[in-house]
């Protein structure tokens, strides 16, 4: 590539517009699907069908770089969008005619694109935007996934706004999803190789060199039995471990009119938290470490304080069962915000450990690793979750069990955030003017120190 073509100024190869379209694809799969799982497990009553997604996106995730160093970011990503619109329409005929095989069918499916999605995704987020813009950056991704949610959740609101009792949503809401679905694949090709990538500030995207898969067998190995991110593997799976006991939640106790708008305002309010998040995550004023511990010490907090809130309204419930609530029930309100809560906590917690995860490394392979390790564990948690859930265990000592991971995984975790901000990665961005054999050597010997 010629000097004037890397000064050639492009929208559509500037970090921004990559933002964009990663959101936009965010909107059309995640988005949509987790409305359809917010309504309990795309509307029907039995959470156990989204399981198997979560456990074979936890092993496609973690071992996504691998695939990754072969094919590139970007066509692992391309591959990664094939499977959400499969699973919705699994989803409509199960809905409507009841024909489970192919729910699992499509779930495993779904769950190998997932996967290669999720890592692959998140490399995108962490690698592509300059370092002081990541936490506005992903503040916009999860915007973008949350407004598929706001959108499902309208779509959902609309259809059965006069259904006030239980039961399975319109099978002509799932069908809308199908067809949203279909477009996020066509979306992925837009988005630029890393190479190509043109941030504001004139630095390039880290990009590594290919190796053979054994060496990237152990690369990950490393990765995963260092300190750096092997502390943080419990929180990584207790943070969204709260998602199968919120979504069997929402199904038990509200009405099908409840659960729309629960999927709508959790939407919005998560939106707005990892906003102001990403604003005051990117914010000069003060150091790396500083933003790292103040943020880290308030969502650990908050969604701690959340939870133990959860166990409350949860003995409750457990010891005098309120019924189907709708929004006209006595003592609606109580419920509900928890649920509303639960889903902003859990998108904060989200947005930091993502933002935590891009600040410990640099590259696209290593972020692909570091957001697959993330990406993956989580999945694991969730589908642990979902299994537990789906075996009418106990609501109430799903919640106890989800605090106790939680707060187990805390210290742990706490060794590696305070080390965030030792050396602020942001000013080790190789520019344009930079040689590119200094590039990747340079990075990974600050990090390691």
């Amino acid at each position: 590539m010629t000097a004037l073509a890397i000064h050639r100024k492009s929208f559509f190869r500037s970090s921004f517009f990559q933002i964009l379209v990663i959101g936009i694809i965010s909107f059309l799969g995640p988005g949509l699907w987790n409305a359809n799982n917010s309504l309990g497990a795309g509307g029907a009553l039995e959470p156990y069908l989204v399981k198997i997604v979560f456990a074979l996106m936890g092993l496609l995730c973690i071992s996504s770089a691998i695939l990754a160093n072969s094919i590139g970011v970007k066509h692992t990503l391309i591959l990664g969008t094939l499977g959400w619109a499969p699973y919705s329409a699994s989803l409509y005929q199960n809905n409507r005619y009841g024909t489970e095989w192919f729910v699992i069918f499509a779930a495993v499916i779904c769950g190998i694109s997932a996967g290669l999605y999720w890592a692959a995704e998140g490399a995108i987020v962490l690698a592509y935007p300059e370092h002081q813009k990541r936490g506005r950056y992903l503040a916009i991704w999860l915007a973008f996934k949350n407004s598929g949610q706001i959108v499902g959740g309208a779509i959902n609101l609309g259809l059965n706004i006069h259904r006030s009792t239980g039961g399975k949503i319109s099978y002509t809401t799932l069908l809308t999803f199908v067809i949203l679905q279909a477009v996020a694949p066509a979306a992925s090709f837009l988005i630029s190789n890393p190479e190509r990538v043109q941030r504001e500030d004139g630095t390039r995207v880290n990009v590594e060199a290919k190796t053979s898969t054994w060496k990237q067998v152990r690369i990950l190995w490393q990765t995963v039995s260092t300190p750096k991110l092997g502390l943080l593997l419990p929180l990584f799976f207790s943070d969204w471990f709260y998602w199968g006991y919120s979504s069997t939640f929402l199904t038990l106790y509200f009405s099908v009119r409840a659960r729309a708008l629960g999927s709508f305002l959790s939407a919005i309010t998560g939106v707005i938290a990892t906003t102001i998040l990403g604003i005051f995550l990117d914010s000069q004023r003060w150091s790396l470490r500083h933003r790292a511990q103040t943020a880290g010490y308030f969502v650990m907090s908050v969604f701690t304080g959340i939870l133990v809130w959860a166990m409350i309204i949860q003995y409750e419930y457990t010891h005098k069962n309120p019924g189907k609530l709708d929004w006209t029930s006595p003592g609606f309100g109580r419920g509900f915000g928890l649920y509303i809560m639960l889903g902003t906590a859990g998108n904060l917690v989200q947005n930091y450990l993502y933002w935590i995860v891009g600040s410990l490394g640099d590259g696209t392979q290593e972020l692909t690793r570091h957001a697959g390790l993330l990406r993956g564990v989580e999945s694991w948690g969730q589908c642990a979750s979902f299994g537990i859930n789906s075996s009418k265990f106990n609501p109430f000592y799903v919640v106890i069990i989800n605090l106790v991971f939680w707060i187990i995984s805390l210290p742990a975790a706490w060794f590696t955030l305070h080390q965030v901000g030792t050396v602020d990665l942001t000013k080790r961005a190789p520019s344009y003017n930079e040689s590119s054999r200094t590039s990747k050597n340079d990075i990974s010997s600050v990090i390691e120190k």
